[in-house]
């Protein structure tokens, strides 16, 4: 034994059927002591020292190998050991081949999937470097060029081994290629797909991934992302098909288990407005169905961390606000069903009202009709609805089974949104990555375990299919010699589920009668299936099944697979759902049947039920696969307890037996994997051989040769009837052999394009260089050119000078020669004239001694019409401020007593005023007017006429003019400008109007051209308000010779009259005189025995100080009152219905000529005279200025009178006056 054994000897030991990698200790005394590599000391007779219990290690298994098919040591052990030598120095990952075993480390390894690390692997074949799992993206990456066909990625595994992070891998790493594809042009380098799949991995885990015993971030759904690439070899599409999301466990989880992460991580990372958005303020202990379970937390778990990815994820595949919003506020609602309580009183019926009520907000249900729902049973018979209460057990059935309905169709409308966004064109050849769900064996299993186990047993199948199946039908097909391996076939498993009167078939039967039971249909099971070797029928439990799957037994629960299979809804809860006021909850059940509708239709009609359905769908997964390449990796779960650096040999060796690790390593040692045709091969690998070798002859020929050249033992090919087949190893050499070849032929070309464009920048450089040289050159005998010429030009200007200035110095002395002479001749004729000038300067001063005297007498008039005027100036502004203090109450009042008086006292005045303002004489027909409206009186108080109530057709603002810089002094509440009331003039008598507003003070004096009554010459006139940019009027022409005594007796009469006329202002409106016109509307004859006059431009301020106007006086009120008021600011289309051709000019801002201030210039107020005024001719101061009406135009003036209120007339009268008779227009 000291011979066969050595002191630190690495042996193989057999305890308990199973062999163990040991370590000898030592062999003295006829005991070998060894220990093993799990702690394990074993104590070994000389007797007991055989080669089948204690056998040498190889040395391949003492180092470890990274592909388990060089083991020369081949058993179950030697794998497992290789296996868990690669583990403890983080070397996770193995190759079989091209099978990919990959061991959970449950920790982070740094720095082994960073980008680096992509890049790496992405430009070495399968085989050169260590194994790795980009190591195999990419090679399934290159196969869709080097094979011509889609690939697949079947990841497998027990729950927990590492599936899902396996494919976020794969999907990262695929997306890099794309994103660095050679040949995609940069119009369709676009990120946006391949951020889309990847963002979509932490949606799909967030809504489909949850806490059990076995696996913290367990899939509880199985998913398919086919991913579509373009010719150029980047991402253009993809789409992802979805399996079997257990339902149930939104409403009940198994202990130590948790709900799905997306409520937890709600719970934890939502802002408090949005808490509150959605009654969560409570904590996660408070919801049922997060509690029951006793697991709320785990610490390989951020849900704060999951919440902010989740959101991003969301932003970057565009899902609107409202859409999340509207997704949160369902599993809110979610939460809040769970927390509704029942009590038996006659029924079921709801205790926790408050809750029933957020429930509804959030869902957008009706809260009597929900509670109404959960507590009773709607069914119609014959037309009629009948109603039945529920216990207490079915009310919390009804409850959870809307809960389950919400969310899976939630989940379902996320799956739909993440395929609309990552849609693409399907063009070209494709890689699907599989990602289903683990086998799975708890204490208590239900229809999600056997769906799940049944889906692994197909996935099984296919392993076996593709390594074992076709693998030995093929070499038996083309003649290739090997060794036959016996490997598990789970077939007849399979037929016990899917075949015919199997027990798929007997649950679907089952679950279309009306009166099925889960009893019943585990009394079929046993009847029908009870002698098959793979069907367990349990001695004691009645209530359960079982199946020996491909991993071992596994006993079902009946209880409740019926009603999960049938997966419909009562008429009264989807009803319910559909009339949810939330778009989003009804676009969720539109489409969903109910259970009575279904039961009305025929069987062909009937919505499948779920065991069906994910039958079907298997089965086209499988047809996908089928037409695919293959790629397996293998996840392995080194313990239970999800530990960092724990490695259990039972659990390890149990997954290593039932994944047939063993078989696959025997038949990728024995077999040949990779086949090709002879044609294909050749026109492969012909580049790599140096000699020439004919291109005409056979094709197997030509192959075998190529092969020779490799392996001349035949150990690592094979030749078949129409194929070659060569190991896997053998293939990676010709690869890399032809990649060489490849590349020294890309460098060559690369040398070649190199020099071809090195040559042609170097022409363009060199041409470049000499276009320079010959602008510089230029530009240098240029610079010359100019240097010489400044130099030969400062010498003639020089030259040029000096011969000027000989010149000036010459003309210079004869100039001062001839002034001699003339300065002589000029002293001589002074002398003579000297006497003669004398005589004329003293006649001047006498002539300056007279003209100084008078206009010293003429400067002292001037200055005493100016004192005389600042006198009447500050007394109307002294007047106006007492009128601005006064109250709104004592104006009302004065107007009223005011409005008395003037009622008795109207004619009177009036009549007083004419023979105030007598010109020489009233034409008759004034008289005539002024009598008849002395016989009928003054008007009455803020009344009209009859006819003038019926003609009033046009309001002021359709005719008036924008004044922008005047204020409207209507409006009570504006303020009092003073500046403003010193320039207004009175306002006219009570006549014009028969109304007396608030008098102001008298205003100055305007500028005018003629003369007042008596013939007194006005005093000067103030400057207009504005801008001061009106022309002044031009000066009163001097009065005729023999009437300055006339004027001396008549300036005593005119003063008496003025006085008269200002102890009027106090309860009167101010008369206006009317503008004379300097224009040429009037016909010749009239001009020559016409004055000219000057400009009266005037604005009334009546109403500036008043403060209470009633509603019977607005259409009474002249243009600066309210009923005009929009005359200040109304459109400027008062002159728009005009289509004279001959007011062209009138009608024209631009009416600004000398000695004029008209309205439109912004310097004056606006003309606010009524019609009567104009019509009794009372304020027109040349009786020849007015014209006579015809009774038409007379008409059409009185429905025009508020536009001629606000100035229509005044404009089209060229802004002074009335028309001249030919210039009237009939309208």
């Amino acid at each position: 034994m000291d011979s066969f054994f050595t002191e630190g000897a690495r042996v193989w030991v057999r305890e308990k059927e199973q062999l163990l990698p040991a370590t000898v200790n030592s062999c003295g005394d006829g005991t070998l002591v060894v220990t093993t590599d799990y702690g394990e000391v074993l104590y070994l007779q000389q007797a007991e020292v055989t080669r089948e219990r204690v056998c040498v290690m190889h040395q391949s298994s003492i180092d470890g190998v990274e592909d388990m098919s060089a083991l020369a040591d081949l058993h179950e052990a030697a794998i497992m050991h290789n296996l868990y030598q690669r583990y403890q120095k983080d070397n996770i990952y193995t190759n079989i081949g091209s099978i990919l075993a990959a061991v959970n480390p449950y920790k982070q390894i740094s720095g082994l999937y960073d980008l680096e690390r992509v890049d790496l692997y992405s430009k070495h074949h399968l085989g050169e470097l260590p194994p790795h799992i980009f190591a195999v993206a990419n090679e399934c990456y290159r196969c869709i060029w080097k094979r011509h066909d889609s690939q697949c990625v079947l990841i497998s595994g027990e729950s927990g081994a590492g599936k899902t992070e396996s494919t976020k891998l794969l999907l990262q790493f695929l997306s890099v290629m794309s994103q660095n594809s050679v040949g995609t042009p940069p119009s369709e380098r676009s990120t946006r797909v391949e951020q889309a799949i990847v963002q979509s991995s932490p949606i799909m885990e967030a809504f489909g991934n949850a806490k059990t015993v076995y696996n913290n971030n367990s899939s509880r759904f199985g998913k398919f992302i086919q991913l579509h690439f373009s010719e150029c070899g980047n991402i253009q599409g993809g789409c992802v098909v979805d399996y079997l999301l257990e339902k149930n466990r939104v409403v009940r989880q198994n202990p130590g288990e948790r709900n799905y992460h997306i409520f937890y991580a709600l719970l934890a990372g939502a802002s408090k407005e949005n808490k509150s958005l959605y009654f969560l303020e409570d904590p996660a202990e408070s919801y049922h169905y997060l509690s029951q379970s006793g697991c709320l937390k785990d610490k390989s778990l951020n849900d704060k961390e999951l919440y902010n990815s989740v959101m991003e994820a969301l932003k970057v595949l565009e899902f609107t606000d409202e859409e999340i919003r509207d997704m949160f506020k369902l599993l809110s609602g979610v939460l809040q069903l769970g927390n509704l309580e029942f009590m038996t009183a006659g029924g079921a019926q709801i205790t926790t009202k408050q809750v029933v009520t957020n429930a509804s907000e959030l869902l957008g249900l009706d809260a009597f009709q929900l509670s109404e729902v959960l507590t009773q049973r709607s069914i119609i018979l014959r037309g009629e609805e009948i109603c039945s209460p529920l216990t207490i057990e079915q009310a919390v059935d009804s409850r959870d089974s809307v809960a389950m309905a919400l969310y899976s169709q939630c989940f379902s409308w996320i799956i739909l949104k993440i395929n609309q966004k990552i849609k693409g064109k399907e063009n070209f050849k494709s890689i699907g990555i599989l990602d289903i769900f683990g086998f799975e064996n708890f204490e208590v299993n239900r229809f999600e375990q056997f769906n799940i186990n049944y889906a692994n047993e197909k996935l099984q199948e296919y392993f076996n299919k593709h390594i074992f199946s076709l693998e030995q039908l093929e070499y038996n097909r083309e003649g290739v010699q090997w060794d036959a391996i016996d490997w598990m076939d789970n077939a007849e498993c399979l037929d016990l589920i899917e075949k015919k009167l199997g027990l798929l078939a007997l649950v679907n039967e089952e679950s279309r009668f009306p009166k099925g039971t889960d009893f019943t249909l585990l009394e079929k099971l046993h009847s029908r299936h009870s002698t098959n070797p793979y069907y367990v029928k349990p001695r004691v439990v009645d209530h359960q099944f079982g199946i020996k799957h491909y991993a071992g037994e596994v006993l079902y629960d009946t209880r409740g697979i019926l009603e999960k299979n049938r997966d419909t809804f009562r008429d009264d809860i989807l009803n319910m759902l559909k009339d949810s006021r939330l778009d989003f909850i009804y676009d969720l059940f539109e489409k969903v049947g109910s259970r009575n509708n279904e039961e009305k239709m025929g069987t062909a009609r009937r919505k499948p039920t779920v065991s069906s359905q994910f039958r079907d769908s298997l089965h086209a997964l499988m047809a996908t696969l089928s037409v695919s390449n293959p790629f397996f990796i293998r996840c392995i779960k080194p313990n239970m307890e999800k530990n960092p650096n724990v490695f259990d040999p039972d659990i390890v060796l149990n997954q290593l037996r039932y994944s047939g690790m063993l078989e696959t390593v025997k038949i990728r040692r024995a077999g040949f994997p990779v086949r090709r045709t002879f044609k294909d091969f050749f026109s492969r690998y012909k580049i790599i051989l140096k000699d020439k070798i004919p291109t005409a002859g056979d094709d197997k020929k030509k192959t075998t040769d190529l092969l020779f050249k490799y392996d001349k033992t035949k150990k690592e090919w094979q030749l078949g009837k129409t194929k070659v087949f060569m190991k896997e190893s053998l293939e990676q050499r010709l690869e890399k052999d032809r990649d060489e070849v490849r590349r020294q032929a890309a460098m060559i070309i690369r040398a070649h394009l190199l020099t071809f464009s090195a040559k042609k920048h170097f022409k363009q450089v060199r041409t470049s260089v000499v276009t320079l040289q010959k602008h510089l050159r230029r530009h240098i005998q240029r610079k010359r050119f100019v240097k010489q010429r400044k130099a030969t030009l400062a010498l003639q200007k020089h030259r040029r000078g000096q011969v000027a200035r000989n010149r000036v110095r010459k003309l210079k002395e004869e100039k001062k020669k001839r002034e001699d002479e003339q300065r002589r001749k000029e002293e001589e004729e002074k002398e003579k004239l000297g006497e003669g000038e004398k005589e004329e300067s003293n006649e001047e001063e006498e002539k300056n001694g007279k003209s100084s005297d008078e206009e010293a007498r003429q400067m002292e008039e001037i200055l005493e019409l100016e004192r005389e005027i600042e006198r009447l100036q500050k007394k109307r502004e002294d007047e106006v401020s007492q009128l601005c203090e006064s109250s709104k109450q004592e104006l009302q009042l004065r107007r009223d007593a005011e409005l008395k008086r003037m009622k008795k006292e109207a004619s009177r005045k009036a009549t007083e005023l004419i023979d105030l303002l007598n010109f020489g004489g009233v034409d008759p027909s004034l008289e005539a007017a002024a009598e008849v409206k002395t016989t009928k009186g003054p008007s009455t108080t803020g009344g009209a006429s009859k006819e003038e109530d019926v003609d009033e057709g046009f309001h002021a603002e359709e005719e008036c003019i924008p004044l922008p810089d005047f204020p409207p002094p209507a409006e009570s509440d504006a303020p009092i400008d003073q500046d403003i009331f010193a320039q207004l003039p009175p306002p006219p008598p009570a006549f014009a109007e028969g109304t007396v507003p608030p008098s102001p003070p008298p205003p100055p004096p305007l500028p005018s051209d003629g003369t007042l009554a008596g013939g007194i010459p006005p005093p000067s006139p103030l400057p207009p308000p504005g801008d001061g940019t009106g022309v002044p009027p031009p000066p009163p022409p001097p009065p005729p010779p023999g009437e300055g005594e006339k004027n001396e007796q008549a300036k005593a009469e005119s003063e008496r009259k003025v006085s008269m006329v200002e102890s009027l202002v106090d309860g009167e409106e101010p008369i206006y005189s009317m503008p004379a016109d300097t224009e040429s509307d009037y016909d010749q004859e009239e001009e020559e025995g016409s004055v000219t006059a000057g400009d009266d431009s005037s604005v009334s301020g009546s109403n500036r100080g008043s403060a209470t106007v009633t509603d019977e006086e607005h259409p009474r009120k002249s243009t600066c009152t309210n009923a005009s008021i929009e005359s200040y600011r109304g459109s400027s289309d008062s002159y728009a219905d005009s289509d004279d051709e001959h007011d062209g000019l009138m009608d024209t801002d631009e009416e600004v000529t000398n000695g004029r201030v008209t309205l439109l210039n912004g310097n004056a107020p606006p003309y606010f005279h009524g019609y009567l005024y104009m019509k009794a001719g009372l304020m027109i101061p040349w009786r020849r200025r007015w014209c006579v009406l015809k009774d038409e135009t007379f008409m059409w003036f009185r429905s025009k009178q508020e536009s001629l209120k606000s100035g229509w007339l005044y404009k089209k009268g060229g802004g002074l006056s009335t028309l001249s008779r030919r210039n009237w227009k009939m309208r």
